[in-house]
């Protein structure tokens, strides 16, 4: 796969380094980078000399969720194409991928991008990191698997606290 602009694929050796590339949005998702992100992960799990992927974000953010500009956009998709479409078929491909898949969070995941981060295997987070469940903020439920895999990580108690 070649890089495009919203994902870059840089495979070293063994492992597969995914970066999300739209920094000046804080790699905020748009519906080409969903699919790019896809198109990746079907590539590392389909090559046998990738044994590891490692996802992170470029600049100062592991991701911002949404691109709120494609839903508000006037031929923008509807949120339950996006969840549908795009993120539920992310984490699906995360969790069922038989290699490990390791989050490098640096600044910033919301939404579905802090909870594309928890659907990995491993989730390293730099002190810059802070995960925000963006949905629970405006009274909605956390979108992307949130209310499934914070309580298992982080505890019930914990989980409810930060939804």
């Amino acid at each position: 796969m070649q890089d495009n602009n919203t994902i870059l694929f840089e495979p070293d050796g063994h492992v597969a380094r995914i970066t999300l590339n739209r920094p000046n949005v804080y790699n905020s998702f748009n519906r080409e980078m969903a699919l790019a992100l896809q198109a990746c992960l079907d590539q590392c799990r389909d090559d046998p000399q990738v044994r590891a992927i490692y996802l992170t974000g470029a600049g100062k953010a592991f991701s911002a969720g949404q691109d709120l500009q494609e839903v508000v956009a006037e031929d923008g998709p509807r949120m339950t194409t996006i969840l549908t479409e795009h993120y539920n078929p992310i984490i699906v491909r995360i969790r069922e991928i038989e290699k490990p898949v390791v989050a490098a969070v640096n600044g910033v995941a919301a939404g579905a991008g802090a909870n594309i981060a928890l659907a990995c295997d491993v989730v390293v987070a730099a002190e810059s990191a802070s995960f925000i469940q963006a949905f629970s903020k405006i009274g909605l439920i956390p979108d992307s698997g949130g209310t499934f895999f914070l309580p298992r990580l982080v505890g019930f108690q914990k989980a409810s606290a930060l939804m």
